[in-house]
């Protein structure tokens, strides 16, 4: 009796030790049998916390966020810029106790041997882009000059340089990325004003004119002017699409010129002959012009010429104006021309002085078209010239035509 008891006590609990057994493998392959989703259940967790920690935009303030493609940040100091370093130091010293050396007249400053020393190309920020879009069977830049307005990486604050001994106008304005008809403009200096050490100058952020608005003036009126894009002036200033503003404001123009002075001469005498004395054949084009050319292929198959502002450029090959644009900063083209030839090529020249065809007009090869200047994206005056369709001539080694 005692042995049937006992043995009856030893099923039960093997029978417990089963059941308890039992459950935890249902359990066990349940959760097995899930696995998948639990795994997937703990990333989606992981993700959820990891961006909570990191800037959720419900969970964070604005200033934690994270931003994938934030904005560029600077800090941009308006005053005297300081000199860093020992030779700088002393000579800042040297420039507020000594002199200039005698009065600088700086009509004698400029010489095509100075300009043809300077590698334009590395100006055209918007022309080196990459190429995305075709037109008329060619690789056009993204950024082409349409008009679109486009001004990212340019500072907006106006600076205050302090004139060091040994400076002159063209050295300032190209340390700070303008032409020197803006750093002279913006001061109310002209070619044959005199600079001294100590001596304050205005630095714009782009190539134009700073302006201060009048009583009856409009964007519209303001544009006119001063040779200005409405568009460009708008978003430059960071004015309301209105364009909206009051007396009083100042206004940068971008790539603007100052109103001649009444019966003024021209800047650049217009050369009497209307087409090219001597050309150098370039396979099916020519040469459009003469000064020192940098060889390096830029934005869409442009090259750089350099020579002195006012320099004739002709036409490469015969062929229709298809646009003739002497307003505005232009995507850092300025005031440019395009031709379109027989073939379907599109020529463009850039950075113009003065355009002396307009848009429908057909010109022959070796045409004057325009003055070589340093109107939008330059430091300098050159000719930016793109080939849209065929082999650039100019793309090569750097040579002298």
């Amino acid at each position: 009796m005692r042995t049937s008891q006992k043995l009856n006590k030893i099923s039960a609990k093997k029978g417990a030790e089963n059941s308890n057994k039992s459950l935890r493998q249902v359990i066990f392959s349940f959760f097995w049998g899930q696995r998948k989703w639990l795994a997937s259940f703990a990333i989606i967790f992981f993700v959820v916390l990891s961006l909570d920690l990191y800037g959720l935009p419900c969970t964070k303030e604005e200033s934690l966020k994270p931003h994938l493609f934030g904005e560029e940040i600077g800090e941009i100091v308006v005053g005297e810029i300081q000199a860093t370093s020992a030779s700088d130091q002393t000579a800042q010293s040297s420039a507020q106790n000594g002199v200039l050396g005698g009065p600088m007249v700086f009509g004698s400053l400029i010489a095509p041997v100075a300009q043809a020393q300077i590698d334009f190309s590395a100006d055209d920020q918007f022309e080196d882009y990459d190429l995305l879009v075709i037109q008329n069977n060619s690789v056009v830049s993204s950024a082409n000059p349409s008009g679109t307005v486009n001004f990212a990486g340019f500072r907006r604050e106006i600076l205050t340089y302090i004139v060091k001994q040994g400076d002159n106008p063209e050295k300032i304005a190209m340390g700070f990325d303008i032409n020197t008809d803006t750093l002279l403009f913006a001061n109310g200096l002209s070619e044959y004003s005199i600079i001294k050490p100590g001596q304050e100058l205005m630095i714009l952020p782009i190539n134009g004119v700073r302006v201060q608005v009048g009583k009856s003036d409009t964007v519209d009126s303001i544009a006119k002017k001063y040779k200005g894009d409405k568009m460009e002036i708008i978003a430059f200033n960071y004015l309301s699409l209105e364009g909206t503003i009051k007396a009083g404001d100042y206004l940068i123009i971008p790539d603007g010129e100052l109103p001649p002075a009444p019966k003024a001469a021209p800047r650049y005498a217009t050369p009497t002959n209307k087409y090219a004395i001597s050309t150098i054949p370039a396979g099916w084009l020519i040469i459009p012009t003469s000064g020192h050319d940098w060889g390096r292929i830029h934005a869409a198959n442009g090259v750089d010429i350099a020579n002195v502002c006012g320099t004739p450029v002709y036409a490469a090959a015969a062929g229709k104006v298809i646009l003739s644009d002497g307003i505005g900063y232009n995507g850092g083209y300025g005031k440019y021309i395009e031709i379109k030839h027989p073939n379907g090529v599109v020529t463009l020249y850039g950075h113009a002085s003065k355009l002396l065809v307009d848009q429908g007009e057909q010109v022959a090869q070796g045409q004057l078209i325009m003055l070589m200047g340093t109107t939008g994206r330059s430091t300098g005056c050159h000719l930016h010239f793109e080939v849209r369709g065929a082999t650039n001539p100019l793309a090569g080694k750097a040579r002298n035509y």
